[in-house]
């Protein structure tokens, strides 16, 4: 399935797809103070090319290959203004940053939007150079 087309409002919900329970945390506290920023937002959504499948792979399996083995992007937050593809990491350092890095190109890539895209990282705590390095990447950073 294609989430990159389900929208849903920018509020709480019963489930988010591919978040575990400590993300679903730190998202939920984003959404009471920043939801309102946004028009809807989708959740994880398929990015990247994915692994090669063999042929004569069962169609099947083919299309569960396609799925797992591209790039999850955790939530994609659509303002009037731009996109802002987000992730949600408990403790989020550099690998989190290594993730938007490689989730914005591939958004930009893949889906060629019209509105400018920003990586946003979402997390529960600051860690040392994490600010520096996320506003030298031109991202946005919040701790809830």
């Amino acid at each position: 399935m294609d989430n990159a087309n389900i929208k849903f409002p920018a509020e709480a919900l019963f489930k988010y797809p591919h978040m575990f329970p400590l993300d679903i945390k730190i998202w939920e506290r984003f959404l009471v103070d920043h939801g309102p920023e946004y028009i809807s937002i989708s959740y994880d959504v398929k990015a990247g090319s994915g692994v090669p499948i063999p042929d004569g792979t069962p169609e099947n399996y083919a299309r569960m290959q396609e799925i797992l083995s591209k790039y999850r992007i955790d939530a994609i937050g659509f303002r009037n203004s731009q996109i802002d593809i987000i992730e949600v990491k408990p403790d989020a350092g550099t690998i989190a940053i290594g993730q938007i890095v490689t989730y914005v190109t591939l958004y930009k890539r893949d889906f060629a939007p019209t509105l400018p895209v920003r990586g946003v990282i979402v997390t529960n705590r600051e860690l040392p150079d994490i600010r520096y390095l996320t506003e030298t990447q031109g991202f946005d950073y919040y701790i809830v």
